[in-house]
């Protein structure tokens, strides 16, 4: 097993930037709330920060280079731009049992609208900068069909919702209206071909993603494998891919989110692959999709196992 070496560096500087959006596995190590990691996967490096925007705050969501940060204790929550040092103060939170935030286009625009949205509850919690309060809505789908996730496509939101059908979003004022695009069903997974699986909506060059994480074992806690499905605006169906090409998913199983990285191989990063990482595990995977291996090294030693993991693009 590899394991990364630390990068020399200011801990109060911020996080190296490149001349377009890069790929940062963030660390928070929740006995050391003020101190974040940042490991460079390209580099096989890390630089420990302890950037006041950041210290005990949970990351909600990356967009447009800008993080959508929420203080645990307090559900004070606001956007910030490592890149400019931008900060945007939002409504606080009504609690963090939030599980994932996506914006509608840059927050430099004005238009620009945040949705928090919640699984357990189908509801969502809408606002834009300068909002005092959010605004509660509760999503009703027809019977038995609960909110997912939601990923965006250009300037279209997608909201995935069980058994793999799929909505538009549009805000409209202060309220989301959905639209069910009639599409073939993916079918949905026998409990004896995947006992557990997990799945994770991803964006990239305007295309969508579906990729199930399939586990295995006697407490099914080990990986066993990756689908990979594309969705065919076209013929209106999720269609199952054997490679991505040139580009790379990185998935983090903390809030269930991933981004997708194109043209990887310039910055050394292994394409047709999916980087991830596991709750309560301080170790990075690499599933490589052509040879259906999995590799794994220690992104950072000096981090606790008590930690939280995010893919963050800045």
């Amino acid at each position: 097993m590899e394991v990364a070496k630390v990068e020399k560096q200011n801990t109060h500087s911020y996080p190296v930037t490149a001349s377009r959006l890069y790929p940062w596995l963030v660390i928070l190590d929740v006995k050391q709330g003020r101190r974040q990691t940042f490991f460079d996967v390209s580099k096989n490096q890390y630089q420990t920060k302890n950037i006041p925007e950041m210290c005990n705050k949970l990351i909600y969501a990356c967009s447009h280079g800008w993080l959508v940060l929420v203080d645990p204790h307090s559900m004070d929550c606001y956007l910030w731009n490592p890149i400019s040092l931008e900060k945007a103060q939002l409504p606080s939170l009504e609690s963090i049992n939030y599980n994932g935030c996506i914006l509608s286009s840059s927050p430099s625009d004005p238009e620009c609208h945040i949705l928090f949205f919640n699984r357990l509850e189908n509801s969502l919690l809408v606002c834009q900068k300068g909002d005092f309060e959010f605004n509660k809505q509760v999503v009703i789908f027809a019977e038995g069909v609960d909110l997912k996730d939601f990923a965006m496509v250009g300037k279209t939101i997608y909201c995935l919702a069980s058994r793999y059908t799929l909505y538009t979003a549009e805000v409209v004022g202060r309220t989301v209206q959905f639209t069910r695009l009639i599409m073939e069903e993916l079918p949905w997974p026998s409990p004896l071909d995947l006992p557990r699986f997990e799945a994770f909506f991803v964006e990239s060059c305007g295309e969508l993603f579906l990729v199930h994480m399939m586990f295995f074992g006697f407490r099914m806690e080990e990986i066993y494998g990756f689908f990979v499905f594309r969705m065919d605006f076209e013929e209106k169906r999720w269609v199952k891919v054997k490679s991505i090409g040139d580009r790379t998913i990185f998935l983090s199983q903390h809030n269930n989110t991933g981004c997708m990285y194109s043209l990887a191989t310039e910055l050394g990063i292994k394409t047709n692959s999916i980087y991830f990482t596991m709750n309560c595990q301080r170790l990075l995977y690499v599933f490589d999709l052509e040879s259906l291996c999995i590799s794994k090294f220690l992104p950072c030693s000096t981090v606790s196992r008590d930690l939280v993991q995010y893919w963050v693009m800045i």
